[in-house]
């Protein structure tokens, strides 16, 4: 038999209540940036304190049931539909119970350093490894929810979303941990706080000698997807839109119009061109602007950059797309160090780590989500750039306007309507640093976090395997104080 004491009656739903009260507002689709830290600590507080089965039972229990706050958008989802909303929600609440499987075993073995690291370990190393084979990438993870604290979302240009991801889970796990050796743990929580709290003040108050430029992201609220740019529907969408560009103040660069605002086949795209470079030569800024092109029964997902000084129009292949179709160049409006990319681009690390290697500090990306989850992949958007040292320009339809400078630092952000009308954003931007340890290093802490994940899990395995067979598979050490690693 294992050798805690009984808990008091309440300890049990108490734990379950309050991690999946708290995950349930702490993640999803708006998530709210101080909950995502505290939800996982009721469950880690509670497992070393009762039996195996409940202690994993209320981890995957309270984390699956917290999912429910994006059931209700997996259900109409076309980016995210049923099967894989479900998939998600599963995947989650498993690598969300393997962390505290591993914490409660290490606790109880007296290592609670260990104990502590994986279970943030553990998240990513499943995270990273679903990521890596998922067609769609990562999207509306735990570190998308910090993107409102800056000083925490400078970790991510040195270690990249997954450092960001690895420390939200780290924060509450060492808290866990803290009674079973409060110096060592207390210290080692001191020092990882002071290295990021520093680090992330000092990189905001980076240099303030780059200009700012103007800039706007511009959404019809409801314009169908690829309207014919030919059809008297298509010919009043640009003229709504050449109305909301001439009412941009005198001083606005850059114009960002959605994802596939229009569309063309190869008779039309002329037009398309002819008609966006009117109204960048009249306001003489450059408009970018998304279009859907059919061409020889195939359908290709792209963006036009059109400088309004009289240069070539560049056009941009959209990199990842559900239709599998896969571009593998880069496109800058030119003479300038501005980079174009189209949404589910952002949910991979490339093409923006890409960008960063070329040169870029401003990423333009015309977009479209599914309303709900316009916020969460916007913020998506504002990682890839903290990542690279690149400001980013989101006009997202049927999702969110977005303007965020090269720390993550949102500038202007409003959600598209839902009437017959141009929301517009407007920012003063300066273009980001550029490249970052992280530009240069990629994904060191996923493969950090595989290694403790394989260390913590291999040695557990191994003890486990080593015991006396009289003991029995069930029986787990007593909880121990030594402050051991």
């Amino acid at each position: 038999m294992e050798s805690e004491a009984r808990p008091n009656r309440w300890i049990v739903p108490g734990a379950f209540l309050a991690t999946a009260v708290m995950l349930y507002f702490g993640t999803g689709l708006t998530p709210i940036a101080w909950l995502t830290w505290l939800a996982p600590l009721p469950a880690l507080l509670l497992a070393p304190k009762v039996r195996l089965r409940t202690a994993l039972l209320v981890a995957f229990g309270a984390y699956l049931v917290s999912t429910s706050n994006s059931w209700a958008y997996y259900a109409h989802s076309y980016d995210v539909p049923l099967p894989a909303g479900i998939a998600i929600s599963l995947g989650y609440s498993i690598a969300f119970t393997a962390g505290v499987r591993l914490f409660r075993a290490w606790v109880r073995r007296g290592r609670p350093l260990l104990a502590a690291l994986s279970v943030p370990a553990v998240w990513v190393a499943l995270l990273y490894t679903s990521a890596s084979v998922n067609p769609t990438g990562i999207s509306g993870t735990l570190a998308g929810s910090q993107v409102g604290v800056p000083v925490v979302l400078q970790t991510a240009s040195v270690a990249g979303a997954w450092g960001v991801e690895f420390l939200v889970m780290l924060g509450p796990a060492l808290v866990a941990a803290l009674r079973f050796a409060p110096l060592r743990v207390g210290a080692v929580s001191l020092v990882v706080a002071l290295l990021v709290g520093g680090f992330g003040v000092l990189r905001l108050a980076g240099d303030e000698s780059v200009p700012e430029q103007r800039v706007a992201a511009m959404v019809h609220d409801t314009a169908p997807w690829g309207v014919d740019i030919t059809s008297p529907e298509g010919q009043a969408l640009v003229d709504k839109y050449a109305a909301a560009i001439a009412t941009l103040p005198a001083e606005v660069t850059t114009v960002v119009l959605p994802e596939a605002a229009f569309g063309v086949d190869d008779a039309s795209l002329p037009t398309l061109r002819d008609k966006m470079s009117a109204l960048a030569t009249a306001r003489r800024l450059t408009l970018v602007v998304g279009y859907l092109r059919r061409s020889g029964g195939d359908k290709y997902n792209e963006s036009l950059a059109v400088p309004g000084d009289g240069r070539s129009p560049v056009s941009y292949l959209k990199h990842h797309d559900l239709a599998s179709v896969l571009g593998d160049d880069l496109a800058f409006v030119p003479g300038t160090h501005t980079g174009l990319a189209i949404c589910m681009d952002v949910n991979f690390p490339d093409p923006a780590r890409d960008y960063a290697h070329a040169g870029a500090t401003m990423l333009l990306i015309p977009a479209a989500d599914n309303d709900e989850d316009g916020w969460q992949h916007a913020h998506t958007a504002v990682l890839r750039g903290v990542e690279n040292g690149m400001s980013v320009v989101w006009a997202g339809r049927y999702g969110t306007a977005m303007i965020a400078d090269g720390h993550g630092r949102v500038l202007a952000e409003k959600h598209v309507g839902h009437a017959d009308a141009v929301t517009v954003v407007i920012a003063a931007v300066r273009p980001g640093s550029g490249d970052t340890p992280y530009t240069r290093i990629g994904d060191w802490a996923a493969w950090l976090a595989i290694a403790i994940t394989l260390l913590a899990g291999g040695l557990l395995i191994r003890g486990v395997r080593r015991r006396p067979a009289s003991i029995g598979a069930a029986t787990e050490e007593p909880v121990r104080t030594e402050a051991r690693v």
